[in-house]
């Protein structure tokens, strides 16, 4: 059509791709962006005329309704947007069109540097074709707006006939949000939205318990559907009717993904490394096949079993077994309301609970200036020695029962009650109490030379 072709150029991208008619009963939106640069070469525009049909006179696909256009940069604004006859364009014929002037913000703007995005949104006819779209161009190569001139060209677009389509599948955090996201807190609410042209649909979330079905392409779902990270399907069809034994939907189905930052897990196994920059708090049983490490406190309702180290920088609660194959550090409180099996070092700088079994094959270390140790009963391994390899102190006030025998290097402690015997080192023979008395209230011990014990030579320890 032009003499000569536009100094700018036009690229057009569609959504959906190519652009499909409308269905009698499903109206299809139709998306249309212009991306608008000079290339390499050196271009000047005030304006730019963009006409697209509007009703069928055209031969082709139209806009239904009236479409919005728009543009993404503030160097440019849409003027106008009014109805014209084909005469007015330069086009043949009785159709109508809505043209759009699209004009720079000043003339300090109109040197076309980068790209301008230019869009064209509305209800496509049903009318299947190609749309012409016309469009004039103000433009020149050097500056000054007396120096421009003028071209219209066609750029046509391929409409094809309805053909079910589902895609755009996003998630938003709320309606008016324009950000699509995929990772959310728990229990935050989650907006939905996808592009078909579908009449029913169907969401489910990872359970498969269906969360929304109707005709829109939209969904909110509240705070309640999203604890942990979910795959959402979608399933579209162009009936609402449910499959029959002489009837069968066709569907089509998109997927998206969602992870919550911080999930409610019902259960936890973990091969590697689990690592826990703040707090740890576990409702059930939990299995790490390697190390754990918190920096926070950490509280598991049910059993931890850890295949590696335990570290935990603050307070470690388990309102089951513990059991871990290597090291157990906690900076603070260690409680275990079940068993406590530690293969390596148990190192508690604060309280120690057990208020099971406690089995450390390794060393066990509890330090701290101002807290104890409270053990009921203290025994060595069995069928061998307790061996305690530091001083002892028994504090003031606080009583040692020995109900066994007592020995030190290897010689028997005496103590209240026992029955001695008492040797003399440089003649020899055992003291003992003799029948020779002096007085009435006294007796006269003698020494038996010959050594051995006699009945009279036991005597017994008491206190005053």
């Amino acid at each position: 059509m032009p003499d000569k072709p536009p100094l700018l150029t036009y690229r057009p991208s569609t959504s959906p791709a190519p652009l499909q008619a409308s269905t009698p009963g499903t109206a299809t939106e139709g998306r249309v962006n212009l991306a608008v640069s000079a290339g390499q070469a050196t271009v000047y525009c005030d304006q730019i005329l963009l006409s697209v049909p509007k009703n069928a006179e055209s031969g082709g696909a139209y806009f239904a309704t009236k479409p919005h256009i728009s543009t993404s940069s503030d160097r440019w604004n849409v003027a106008s947007l009014v109805e014209v006859t084909a005469q007015e364009i330069g086009a043949k014929g009785s159709a109508e069109y809505w043209r759009a002037t699209l004009k720079s913000a000043g003339e300090a703007y109109d040197k076309v540097e980068g790209t301008l995005d230019f869009g064209i949104t509305g209800e496509l006819s049903v009318s299947a074709g190609t749309m012409d779209c016309y469009i004039t161009e103000y433009s020149a190569t050097t500056p000054g707006r007396t120096n421009y001139t003028h071209e219209t060209f066609i750029l046509p677009l391929p409409v094809t006939g309805p053909v079910f389509y589902l895609h755009t599948f996003l998630a938003r955090g709320s309606a008016s949000a324009t950000a699509p996201k995929t990772k959310f807190t728990a229990n935050e609410s989650v907006y939905l939205s996808w592009e078909s042209n579908g009449a029913y649909f169907r969401v489910y979330d990872g359970d498969g318990s269906l969360v929304y079905e109707g005709p829109d392409t939209f969904c909110s779902l509240s705070g309640g559907h999203l604890t942990m990270d979910t795959t959402f399907t979608l399933e579209a069809s162009m009936s609402s009717t449910t499959e029959g034994d002489s009837f069968k939907p066709v569907y089509q189905y998109a997927t998206l993904a969602l992870s919550v930052k911080d999930p409610t897990l019902a259960a936890l196994t973990v091969q590697g490394e689990i690592s826990g920059q703040s707090g740890l708090d576990v409702a059930g049983s939990t299995s790490v096949g390697n190390y754990l490490t918190v920096h926070g406190s950490a509280s598991v309702d049910s059993s931890l079993l850890v295949g590696g180290s335990a570290t935990v920088q603050s307070s470690l609660s388990v309102n089951g077994s513990l059991s871990v194959e290597s090291t157990v550090y906690a900076e603070s409180d260690l409680r275990v309301n079940g068993t406590l099996d530690a293969n390596g070092d148990l190192n508690a700088n604060s309280d120690l609970n057990a208020n099971s079994t406690l089995n450390a094959n390794g060393q066990v270390n509890a330090i701290s200036d101002d807290h104890y140790v409270r053990i009921r009963e203290l025994r060595g391994p069995i069928y061998e020695k307790l061996s305690i390899n530091s001083n002892t102190e028994l504090i003031e006030g606080c009583n040692l029962n020995v109900t066994g025998d007592s020995t030190i290097k290897g010689y028997g402690v005496l103590s209240d009650g026992d029955n001695i015997g008492l040797h003399n080192t440089y003649y020899g023979g055992y003291l003992y109490a003799s029948t020779y008395e002096n007085g009435s209230d006294r007796r006269i011990p003698y020494v038996w030379t010959p050594g051995d014990r006699v009945l009279e030579s036991h005597w017994r320890i008491s206190r005053d």
